[in-house]
């Protein structure tokens, strides 16, 4: 009879607390934040910025794995089909809600297949080009992009990505055709301007700060509505005459659909955590980001509205679902 009145203290502590069992035994096993794309680039940094302090916060393992392709898409569907239980989640970005106009066999359903965490960070996005690139600033570049449509090349993270859609913003609002190449990831992209194999592409500012300082890439313009803080001498599109391009980045944590509120809630104050305080706001503005923290219903009406923001650029481009 002992034994059988121990095994019945915990879930009637739990009901008392009114907090479900499950939440309270949360987690159980390794955290994991999946990011879209491989090693190296500035949303692999971030979730790995947020990484230990998560871990403290949860009082459990946080693990960071790398999915890339797809523009994202391929670590978005794994993770929407994985456990709801609150020990997967994804770094997601503005484009989540662009997938179905981009990918023609998407393998789940952009606005039901997650829900909400919280926002992790944002950052600029920045035009840049190979040390021997042919145009000497913006103007050089609209000029050879009138001169013979598509014949500039440039390269991003990948297809919908945020820095792919500014790109494409600043094709449309100055009357040019530009040929994207996507790339598995920032960091893929940012080897290849090094080699000059490309010689344009639109980056985080986060992946390419450095090698700008040492001149190793050279900056054209901020995709920003403001100068960047962590680059303050490169102007911006709308500075430059070439209007307002915004390849902002917005970074924000997703589970599965189905994940239990109390679990969400643990997640969002953990993540709050890891980026709230003042020593983490200054080791994410040192890695070039802004934090951001949030509730999950702030995240879930932001994404609400990037679909008809967007939209409109991916059909100036001609973007179809392929």
């Amino acid at each position: 009879m002992i034994a059988r009145r121990s095994v019945l203290v915990l879930p009637l502590a739990a009901a008392a607390s009114g907090v479900p069992a499950r939440a309270q035994t949360f987690p159980s096993q390794p955290v994991h934040i999946v990011v879209p794309f491989p090693p190296g680039g500035g949303t692999d940094s971030l979730a790995r910025a947020i990484q230990e302090p998560m871990q403290k916060a949860l009082g459990g393992t946080v693990i960071v794995d790398n999915k890339g392709g797809g523009g994202g898409s391929i670590a978005h569907e794994f993770v929407a089909k994985q456990p709801a239980d609150g020990h997967w989640m994804v770094v997601g970005a503005n484009n989540l809600p662009l997938y179905p106009h981009i990918v023609a066999k998407l393998g789940f359903d952009a606005k039901t297949a997650f829900t909400p965490i919280g926002f992790i960070a944002k950052q600029e996005s920045v035009l840049v080009g190979s040390v021997d690139a042919p145009w000497p600033d913006l103007k050089a570049i609209i000029a050879a992009a009138k001169a013979a449509p598509g014949s500039v090349q440039y390269g991003t993270a990948g297809l919908t990505t945020p820095m792919h859609l500014s790109t494409e913003q600043f094709a449309m609002l100055n009357g040019i055709k530009l040929t994207h190449v996507p790339f598995r990831g920032t960091g893929p992209l940012v080897t290849d301007l090094l080699g000059g194999h490309i010689k344009l592409g639109m980056s985080s500012i986060t992946s390419v700060a450095q090698q700008i300082g040492s001149g190793k890439l050279k900056p054209y313009a901020m995709a920003s509505l403001e100068r960047s803080a962590v680059a303050p001498n490169i102007p911006t599109f709308k500075e430059l005459g070439a209007g307002d391009v915004d390849g902002t980045i917005v970074y924000a944590l997703f589970a599965p659909a189905g994940t239990p509120p109390a679990i969400v809630a643990k997640l969002n104050e953990a993540l709050n955590a890891a980026v709230a305080t003042p020593d983490q706001k200054e080791d994410l503005s040192k890695r070039g980001f802004v934090a951001m923290g949030g509730t999950p219903q702030q995240l879930g009406d932001w994404l609400k509205v990037q679909e008809p923001i967007w939209v409109p650029v991916l059909q100036a481009a001609g973007i179809k679902p392929e």
